[in-house]
């Protein structure tokens, strides 16, 4: 199944991410969210867990032990505002896929 047969047709006030196309791994869009989903987190958390390892051993290197410093750390107004718009691009990025909708029934094929 190619992207073009699942695209939909939305109103335009909706956005073009609903009925857009995505990676088709399955023949149920719910689940292809889903993979999308779970591969993005993935792929970002791991990311993130390098680089902390990463920064963690070039800051022991030079005589530098963050730990503490980390769970002391109170952020002002400024780096709280950075910290939440990197958090929403982030959910977005993770949980973007499932604002996909099918293009078909799915109570159509389902099991019930």
């Amino acid at each position: 199944m190619n992207d073009e047969s699942r695209k939909i047709e939305v109103p335009e006030e909706l956005g073009d991410e609903i009925g857009g196309n995505g990676r088709v791994y399955f023949e149920n869009v719910v689940i292809d969210n889903m993979l999308d989903a779970l591969l993005e987190l993935s792929a970002t958390v791991w990311t993130h867990h390098d680089r902390v390892i990463v920064l963690e051993k070039i800051l022991a290197s030079k005589g530098i032990d963050v730990s503490a410093e980390i769970e002391a750390h109170l952020p002002g107004e400024e780096e709280i505002a950075a910290r939440a718009a990197e958090r929403d691009a982030f959910v977005e990025r993770v949980f973007g896929a499932f604002l996909r909708r099918p293009t078909h029934n799915l109570a159509d094929k389902a099991d019930i």
